[in-house]
C-alpha cells in the first residue's frame, strides 16, 4: 500500500502475473496441438475405415465371381467338388456383406446401396442354387439351356454396375477425408502461431489486468461490507432470539433479542462464550447435548418448545429452531444457527382454550343431562297431569260444574304448551347432540318426503305448493328434512285469512366470490336454496329477531307455537357451515334464503 491508501501489488506479483500467463499461452498451444493431434488421429482412422471397406468391397465382387465361375463350371462338367467351391464363395460373399454393413453404419446412403446389391446378389445366387437344383434332376443339357436363356451376363452386368458405383462413392469418401488430414496439418502449424502471437498478447494485457482486478476487490470488498451490515440490521430488526456458535459451541454471532434475553450490553460481551456462562449448570448441558446432536448427525430441531428462565428469573416459553451451518461449498458442518421464538403468549391463551374447552365439556354433558332429564323426568308428570285431567272430566265432570271444567281445560292447555316447549327445545338439542355423519343428500327427495307428512294440511288449506329443482349436497338427511319441514310450516302457517297459502322453493349453485360462508372457501360451490310465500309477512326490522329463541311476533290466541322453529333452522345451517336470512314486508309474504356449501370439509 502506498502513501495515498491505494493497494500497489509488488514487482514479484508482477513477475509471477507474467510468468502465469505465459504458462497459460504455453498450455492453449499444447491444448491446440493435441486437438490437433487428436483431429489428424481421428481422420487417419476414418482413411483407414474407408480402405477397409474398400478391401471388403472387393472381397465381395471376389467371392460373388467365383461363386459363378464354379456354378458354370459344375453345370458344365458336374464336377462335385465345384459345386463344394460354389458354397463356400457364396457363403463367403454373404459374410463380406455383413462386414460392409457393419462398417457403413454411419453412412445411411452407402448402406442403401449396399441393400441393393445385397438383394441383387442373393437374387443371383438363388438362381444359380435352381439352375444346380436342374443339373442334379434333368441334365447338364437342361441346365446350360437354361442358363442361357436367363441371361445370366446381364443380370451380373447390373450387380457389378451397382458395385462399380459403390466403389466409386467410397473412392470419392477417401478423397475427401485424405484431403482434410492435410487441412488438418497446415491448420495445426496456423494455431501454433497464433497461440504463440495470443501469449505474447497476454503478457503485454497482464497489467491492465492486474489494474483490472484490484479495482474489482475494491468493489467486491464494499458490496461484502454492505452485505453484512445489511444482514447485521436485518437480524437486529427481528424479534426473536437469534444465534450462531462454531464447532466448540461458543457463541459466534446474535442479535440484539438474545443480548437482551441474556442482559448483556454488547456482543463484545457473548463472541467465544458458551452457554455454560450465562445458564445453570443444568439446563446448559441440556443446551450443549442439543447443540451437539445438531453438529454430530447434521439433522435439524425444528419448533422444539421449551421452558426457558430470562435473566430476571422470568419463567418464559420458546419455539426453537436448531439448524446445522455448512460451509461455503456446502460440505461439512461448521457450526450451528438457532432461533428461538417467544411463545409465553401463545402458551397462556392455549391454555385459556384448553380451560374453556373443558367448560365447553362440561356444559355440553349438562346440556345432554338436560336433554335426558326433559325427555323422561319433566314429561312424565306432565303426561300424569293430563291423565288424570282426562279421568276427572269423564268421572267428575257433574260434580265440577261449568267453572271447574273451564279451569280443567285451562289446566290441560297449560300441561299441552308446555309438553310441546320441551319437545321443541329438545329438538333444538339435538341439532348437535344427535348430529349424524355428513353424507349426499337429494334435496328434491327430501322436500317431497316432507310435502307427504304435511299432505294433510295442505289439502285441509287448500294450499298451492310449486318445488323446482333441487340439488345434491353433502349434509345431514335428518337435519335436512327438519330444515325444510320448519320452512314449509311456517309458510302454511302464517297465511294470510280467506286466501290458499302459495309456496315456492327453489335453489341454484354458484361458486363463491369470498369467504361468504364458514363452510365453503373462496371459488368453493354455494346451493342457494329460497322458501318464498304469500302469506302476513311481517316488518323488515324483525328479520333478525325472528331467528331468536321463543321469539313470537303473534299471540298464542293468533298462531299456534313455541317460537323455536326458526331458531332450530339457523342452528342447523350453522352446523352445515351455512347461513340462514329472511326477507319480508307486512302483507307481502316472506322470503327465507338458506345458503350451504356443496361439499363438507369433514363428515361430521
Amino acid at each position: 500500500m502506498n502513501r495515498t491508501g491505494i493497494f500497489s501489488p509488488s514487482i514479484r506479483l508482477k513477475v509471477l502475473l507474467g510468468f502465469g500467463l505465459a504458462l497459460l499461452a504455453l498450455i492453449i498451444i499444447a491444448l491446440l496441438s493435441i486437438q490437433s493431434t487428436r483431429s489428424f488421429i481421428r481422420n487417419a482412422e476414418w482413411v483407414s475405415h474407408t480402405h477397409r471397406v474398400l478391401e471388403t468391397h472387393e472381397s465381395l465382387l471376389r467371392h460373388l465371381m467365383e461363386a459363378e465361375s464354379a456354378a458354370r463350371g459344375y453345370l458344365i462338367t458336374g464336377d462335385e467338388l465345384l459345386l463344394d467351391f460354389f458354397q463356400q464363395a457364396a457363403s463367403d460373399g454373404l459374410r463380406d456383406t455383413q462386414a460392409l454393413r457393419l462398417l457403413l453404419a454411419d453412412q445411411p446412403e452407402q448402406l442403401a446401396r449396399l441393400s441393393t446389391i445385397q438383394k441383387r446378389m442373393e437374387h443371383k445366387l438363388q438362381t444359380l442354387r435352381e439352375l444346380i437344383d436342374l443339373r442334379h434332376k434333368e441334365g447338364a443339357e437342361s441346365a446350360l439351356k437354361r442358363f442361357s436363356a436367363m441371361g445370366q451376363e446381364g443380370s451380373m452386368l447390373e450387380l457389378r454396375s451397382l458395385m462399380a458405383a459403390f466403389e466409386l462413392k467410397e473412392q470419392r469418401l477417401l478423397s475427401g477425408r485424405a484431403a482434410l488430414t492435410h487441412q488438418i496439418g497446415r491448420e495445426t502449424q496456423v494455431r501454433i502461431l497464433l497461440g504463440s502471437a495470443a501469449a505474447i498478447a497476454l503478457l503485454v494485457v497482464a497489467l491492465c489486468l492486474i489494474l483490472r482486478d484490484i479495482a474489482a476487490r475494491r468493489q467486491a470488498e464494499a458490496l461484502l461490507a454492505q452485505e453484512r451490515n445489511l444482514l447485521r440490521n436485518l437480524i437486529d430488526a427481528i424479534p426473536d432470539h437469534i444465534f450462531v456458535k462454531d464447532l466448540q459451541g461458543r457463541y459466534v454471532l446474535d442479535n440484539i433479542a438474545h443480548r437482551r434475553f441474556l442482559n448483556i450490553p454488547d456482543s463484545d460481551h457473548l463472541t467465544g462464550r458458551t452457554g455454560f456462562d450465562f445458564f445453570p449448570h443444568e439446563l446448559a448441558e441440556i443446551y450443549a447435548a442439543d447443540d451437539q446432536s445438531v453438529l454430530a448427525s447434521g439433522n435439524a430441531i425444528l419448533n422444539r418448545e421449551e421452558p426457558a428462565v430470562t435473566a430476571e428469573g422470568k419463567l418464559i416459553w420458546l419455539s426453537t429452531t436448531k439448524v446445522p451451518l455448512r460451509g461455503v461449498s456446502g460440505e461439512g458442518v461448521v457450526g450451528l444457527v438457532c432461533i428461538s421464538a417467544d411463545i409465553s403468549e401463545r402458551k397462556l391463551a392455549e391454555e385459556k382454550l384448553r380451560i374453556f374447552a373443558a367448560q365447553l365439556e362440561r356444559s355440553n354433558a349438562e346440556l345432554r343431562d338436560f336433554a335426558s332429564v326433559a325427555s323422561h323426568d319433566l314429561q312424565e308428570p306432565l303426561r300424569k297431569i293430563q291423565a288424570f285431567a282426562d279421568r276427572l272430566r269423564l268421572k267428575c265432570a257433574d260434580a265440577l260444574g261449568d267453572e271447574g271444567l273451564d279451569y280443567l281445560a285451562r289446566m290441560q292447555n297449560a300441561a299441552g304448551r308446555m309438553q310441546t316447549l320441551i319437545q321443541d327445545l329438545l329438538t333444538l338439542s339435538y341439532v348437535t347432540s344427535r348430529a349424524q355423519p355428513f353424507a349426499r343428500v337429494n334435496l328434491g327427495q327430501v322436500v317431497q318426503g316432507v310435502l307427504s307428512d304435511l299432505e294433510l294440511r295442505i289439502e285441509q288449506g287448500g294450499a298451492k305448493i310449486e318445488v323446482g329443482g333441487l340439488p345434491e349436497i353433502d349434509a345431514d338427511p335428518v337435519q335436512m328434512r327438519q330444515l325444510f319441514q320448519n320452512l314449509i310450516s311456517n309458510a302454511l302457517k302464517f297465511h294470510k285469512p280467506g286466501q290458499p297459502p302459495e309456496v315456492t322453493l327453489s335453489a341454484r349453485i354458484f361458486p363463491s366470490p369470498e369467504p361468504q360462508l364458514p363452510g365453503a372457501g373462496p371459488g368453493e360451490e354455494i346451493c342457494q336454496i329460497v322458501v318464498a310465500d304469500n302469506g302476513i309477512g311481517f316488518e323488515a326490522q324483525y328479520v333478525e329477531q325472528v331467528f331468536t329463541l321463543f321469539q313470537r311476533l303473534h299471540s298464542r290466541e293468533e298462531y299456534e307455537g313455541t317460537g323455536i322453529g326458526l331458531a332450530v333452522c339457523r342452528k342447523i345451517a350453522h352446523r352445515h357451515g351455512g347461513s340462514i336470512v329472511a326477507k319480508s314486508e307486512k302483507g307481502q309474504g316472506a322470503t327465507f334464503i338458506v345458503k350451504l356449501p356443496v361439499k363438507q370439509i369433514t363428515k361430521s
